[in-house]
């Protein structure tokens, strides 16, 4: 009996010794894995609006740091700190001092704030985060970070992105507050879900829900549902884009409209030259109201200018569009057109050309960019009021 006792207690130290050895290895394991990024962006900016206060250049420097934890029994932790410095005030951005009579707008607000801020846990088919985060879907058209500004946008939110399904990722979040570009702070419950299936090694089908639901009416008393299905691919060399989406909008005086979205473009290459051809549409529920994308990365479309960042009021906008894309000596050069028309009416908005030079250099990078929107007559005398813009940014970056 007592020799029975002894063995199980030498056997019982044995597992206890290699459960504690274990442990220790995956704690340094999570510990090797972990990573910290530096980063910074220098940014030059000047916007010029005719007619209007003394056109703004604004010199910011955006300062981040991403802490990231290795994995230990598949959770992880993320913190990444944003700094936004003014090194000249040139500018108005609605929290300065500055009046907007004094200069015209930049959109990068002075701020020091978490970024993101979350816990993960992955294994092999799915990875769930909770916190503060980015969320970026599709090509960021209705759901995105807004990169591009010094202040990024992203969500207080619980998110599930699972791929059990063969070819198959689902990914479903809800939120309760939006951290947005403009440094504040947006109480609203939003629903996302986006399905994406792989067709074949070429197409891909996506469906998808987004809905935002202004609970406590504290900003614009606006609920909406927006369903939509999307297509990209490539056939016998020519890369595809198909979207339709619709969108019901209801009001805190209980008005309810209901829009379209339509978008198709179409790409190929010739020689070293991508050309790409696009129609993109927010449609009018008869001047009423129009289809809006809240939560998305609009500075990609309609234009760099922001003329019509989120649209072109209720008669909606149809922007008929060409861009040409292409390398010389290692430098990225990319060249765009738009023109614009209302949707309802059709009366016409104006049209807009825009380049970029970029290079990258290990992890350095820097690119000038810049846009300029010609106004029409209506655009210009109704109620509209939309100007002639001229913007461009000189933008520095390392990443260490």
């Amino acid at each position: 009996m007592k020799a029975s006792i002894k063995m199980i207690s030498i056997m019982a130290g044995a597992t206890f010794s290699c459960a504690a050895t274990a442990q220790l290895q995956d704690i340094d394991s999570a510990l090797k894995g972990s990573s910290v990024d530096i980063n910074f962006r220098y940014r030059a900016e000047s916007a010029d609006v005719k007619g209007g206060a003394t056109a703004a250049l604004a010199n910011t420097l955006k300062s981040r740091a991403t802490v990231k934890t290795g994995s230990l029994s598949g959770f992880s932790i993320l913190v990444e700190g944003d700094n936004t410095l003014h090194i000249t005030d040139h500018f108005y951005d609605k929290e300065n001092g500055r009046d907007a009579n004094d200069y015209d707008l930049v959109l990068d607000q002075e701020t020091t704030q978490l970024n993101q801020a979350y816990i993960q846990y992955t294994n092999s088919h799915s990875t769930i985060k909770a916190g503060n985060q980015r969320i970026t879907l599709d090509n960021q058209r209705h759901v995105g970070g807004v990169a591009f500004r010094q202040d990024e946008a992203t969500f207080d939110a619980l998110s599930v992105s699972n791929t059990s399904i063969q070819d198959t990722r689902i990914f479903v979040a809800i939120a309760n507050n939006k951290n947005s570009i403009t440094n504040t702070n947006s109480k609203e419950s939003i629903g996302l879900v986006n399905v994406k299936y792989a067709i074949n090694q070429d197409i891909s089908v996506s469906g998808f829900y987004y809905g935002i639901r202004d609970v406590n009416k504290e900003n614009s008393g606006i609920d909406l549902d927006t369903f939509g299905t999307r297509a990209v691919g490539s056939v016998n060399g020519v890369n595809f884009t198909a979207e339709v989406a619709s969108q019901n909008k209801s009001t805190a005086t209980d008005n309810n409209f209901t829009t379209r979205y339509h978008h198709v473009n179409a790409s190929t290459k010739l020689g070293s030259l991508k050309t790409t051809l696009g129609y993109e549409v927010f449609t009018s529920d008869h001047g009423e109201a129009a289809f809006i994308t809240p939560l998305g990365t609009n500075h990609k479309f309609f234009g760099w200018t922001d003329v019509f960042l989120k649209g072109a009021g209720d008669n909606g906008i149809e922007d008929i569009y060409v861009s040409f894309v292409t390398k010389v000596a290692g430098v990225k050069l990319v060249g765009q057109y738009h023109n614009y028309s209302a949707n309802e009416g059709g009366d016409p908005l104006g049209n807009e050309l825009g380049f970029v030079l970029a290079k990258k250099i290990k992890n350095y990078g820097i690119n000038l960019k810049a846009s300029h929107y010609l106004s029409s007559a209506f655009a210009e005398k109704s109620a509209l009021a939309k100007k002639d813009t001229s913007k461009v940014w000189l933008t520095a970056s390392a990443h260490f």
